[in-house]
């Protein structure tokens, strides 16, 4: 899919050093087909210092909303779906990271049929530890997935609600999502590989 980018969609608040590493594991990619809105859930000490940083990126645009509205990051996750404008999206967190191939793997699976495309991961469950991240098989199901290892179609994703009251609204969407658009099992495409490391 040369013509075709993917749009990461990265809200932050009070995480600069965070929000410097996961765009930095995105600007690393070697396929460079990848787009970028970081969406601050209100300004914080720091965030001009990241735009500053990224100023000669094009690719890379950033917003903030007059919050911060204390909702896992799901007002201005919602805020950058809705002003998503390439094919597909990744909406993500500002403490997750990418491997330089998680664009060019999922680029490389996506089809007419395809949908839906997600990846294993290695999961942090004690960010006190540092060895204490184990691979984690995923299933595009509620609490077998998260926000960051799954790439949509864009327009068919601003068609689900995103309940922005619940922790778990991104397990949420997907079984939306999934029900909805990937009742054929072409439409579901699964890379067998830890692309993508959760915090």
């Amino acid at each position: 899919m040369k013509n075709t980018n993917i749009e990461f969609i990265i809200p932050t608040y009070n995480r600069p050093y965070q929000l410097l590493t996961v765009i930095g594991s995105i600007a690393s990619q070697i396929n460079p087909n990848w787009r970028v809105h970081v969406v601050a859930d209100c300004h914080y000490e720091g965030y001009d210092n990241i735009k500053f940083f990224f100023k000669n990126e094009k690719r890379i645009k950033f917003s903030v909303l007059d919050g911060p509205h204390n909702d896992w990051g799901h007002t201005p996750r919602i805020y950058g779906l809705q002003n998503a404008t390439e094919e597909w999206v990744v909406m993500t967190g500002d403490d997750n990271y990418y491997t330089p191939n998680f664009v060019d793997s999922f680029l490389s699976v996506i089809d007419d049929e395809v949908n839906f495309v997600y990846c294993d991961m290695l999961h942090n469950h004690d960010t006190t530890q540092c060895n204490s991240y184990r691979y984690f098989e995923s299933s595009p199901k509620i609490n077998f997935i998260d926000i960051g290892n799954f790439a949509s179609r864009t327009h068919l994703s601003k068609l689900i609600p995103f309940n922005k009251g619940s922790y778990s609204a991104d397990g949420e969407f997907v079984e939306s999502y999934i029900k909805k658009f990937c009742n054929e099992k072409n439409n579901i495409k699964k890379i067998n590989k830890s692309l993508y490391i959760h915090n």
